[in-house]
């Protein structure tokens, strides 16, 4: 029996990560790939939530975004020993070159790319626990600040469809092949 999931992509690699804005589904997509090719899902803010033993706002608000930087590549560095496995990167995972460094070594890195009108209207709703979100001009400067990051993923699949649309999407390029009994 083969791997389900095709080695022409991921070479000697053992994860997928998937890179993006807040709102482009990066968990939610993660969370179904994982389940069609029966990996692990890893959602790396809540891992960092864990290991710090508190939110990710409250990381930012408490010990700035240096601090978080930093415990964003200290917990890469474990997560990307584990095989077989998913990864929903942070927003600004990949604007730290050592992070991008990380994720290409270990993993094919997918930008699930989403315009921001989309992202816009997808996060309209959580606005209140996301305050950027109320000034489009705060939030065009922090989309445009991680573009580069985003655009050095090996591969890119638009993620403004239905998230199981996406996941399919990406699934294919992967060349892999769902089991029978998803």
């Amino acid at each position: 029996m083969s791997d389900p999931v095709g080695s022409a992509v991921l070479g000697d690699r053992f994860q997928v990560h998937l890179a993006g804005f807040m709102g482009s589904g990066k968990s939610t997509v993660g969370r179904l790939v994982a389940r069609r090719l029966l990996w692990n899902f890893l959602d790396l803010d809540g891992v960092i939530e864990r290991h710090e033993g508190r939110s990710v706002s409250r990381i930012f608000e408490e010990s700035g975004a240096q601090h978080f930087r930093d415990a964003e590549r200290h917990v890469l560095r474990q997560v990307v020993l584990k095989p077989a496995t998913v990864v929903a990167l942070g927003g600004g995972t990949l604007i730290n070159p050592e992070s991008q460094a990380l994720c290409r070594e270990s993993a094919a890195v997918v930008w699930l790319r989403c315009p921001l009108e989309v992202l816009e209207k997808r996060l309209h709703n959580t606005a209140a626990r996301r305050p950027l979100w109320g000034d489009r001009e705060a939030l065009q400067a922090r989309f445009d600040e991680r573009l580069a990051g985003y655009e050095s993923a090996e591969f890119c699949v638009d993620a403004d469809a239905p998230p199981d649309q996406v996941a399919e999407c990406v699934v294919k390029l992967l060349g892999a092949e769902a089991p029978d009994d998803q």
